[in-house]
């Protein structure tokens, strides 16, 4: 069961599909710590940083490929803000070089652009990371962090190929219960901003499995809100342009 369960997931989770890939407009790449970094620019100063955290499969490259990302991001660089991403580490599964390779491209954002104001926007794989970083408060201006079919729990059945793929990123080893974003006390995340876009239909990082028992593990400790969107893993519809770029335009405007 669970290798064809595998076989599905890879398909989902690596296909490198190129068709309706839009072109951006004022795309630099650069290299931070040694990984390779892509960002969006806008016209004018930036009036704030969103960092793009990919899923399995992708890279930097993320953010200028399929529609339903470069959807989101045009229409947030049209609201003022530069959008980054970074190769960390490839298929890192949130392993302690992907947070710092995040963390990194966010002080090169803010000496860049003078920025002042970090906002996450993590994709399934992407998720992990980006629970590191916001349950450990590794970027000081880190306002708000957004979430499309995260993954979010070692301890479901990964199947043999992904399982290998872990603990190579986790130096041989599956990551200890300390280093599972799902185990995570709940206080660690007080007064952080979340918002979920996910899906009932994902057969992927299954929600009831996934988000929904973090979701209600955090309510009331952190400013938690989500979005069912229809689909797939990561299916378009939980890609949601206007929604995401008026939830960080809130909190920005709330600090």
């Amino acid at each position: 069961m669970f290798a064809a369960l595998l076989g599905v997931l890879t398909l989902v989770l690596s296909c490198a599909c190129r068709d309706d890939e839009p072109e951006l407009d004022n795309v630099r790449s650069f290299t931070v710590g040694g990984e390779q970094a892509v960002e969006v620019v806008p016209a004018g100063t930036p009036r704030g940083s969103v960092i793009y955290l990919h899923g399995f499969g992708d890279g930097a490259s993320v953010i200028t490929g399929k529609a339903k990302r470069t959807a989101v991001v045009e229409r947030l660089v049209a609201a003022g803000y530069v959008v980054a991403a970074s190769d960390a580490h490839g298929n890192a599964w949130g392993n302690p070089a992907s947070q710092a390779d995040y963390v990194d491209l966010a002080a090169e954002l803010r000496a860049r652009h003078g920025t002042s104001a970090t906002y996450l926007l993590a994709e399934s794989m992407g998720a992990l990371s980006a629970l590191h970083i916001v349950a450990e408060h590794q970027i000081g201006d880190l306002l708000g962090t957004a979430f499309v079919s995260p993954f979010v729990d070692y301890r479901l059945p990964l199947g043999q190929d992904y399982e290998d793929s872990v603990r190579a990123a986790w130096g041989g080893g599956m990551p200890s219960s300390t280093d599972n974003p799902a185990e995570i006390p709940a206080a660690e995340f007080a007064g952080a901003h979340l918002r979920f876009y996910i899906s009932k239909d994902d057969e992927t990082t299954v929600t009831s499995q996934q988000a929904q028992p973090l979701i209600t593990r955090l309510e009331g400790i952190a400013d938690v809100t989500y979005v069912f969107c229809t689909g797939g893993h990561v299916a378009p519809d939980c890609f949601r342009p206007d929604d995401v770029t008026t939830w960080f335009e809130s909190l920005r405007a709330s600090q």
